[in-house]
């Protein structure tokens, strides 16, 4: 397990924020792993707040690029 605490700056009419975030890497036992990643905000206004900022799509085009990478390896 992986964790981290992300400081976010005020923008876009959103106020900053910390949101700690854990990383967790499961073997499926067939070559490949599992990545699960939770991220836990104060309030239910700051995590509405960074969905509504592309924050989903971004974390899915990194995983896609991720995805892409290892299997090059």
């Amino acid at each position: 397990m992986i964790a981290s605490t992300c400081i976010g700056r005020a923008r876009d009419g959103m106020p900053g924020y910390v949101a700690i975030n854990t990383s967790t890497f499961e073997d499926l036992g067939d070559g490949r792993t599992k990545l699960v990643t939770t991220c836990l905000f104060h309030t239910t206004q700051e995590r509405d707040g960074m969905l509504k900022s592309g924050m989903e799509q971004g974390l899915e085009q990194s995983y896609a690029a991720l995805d892409k990478l290892l299997a090059s390896l």
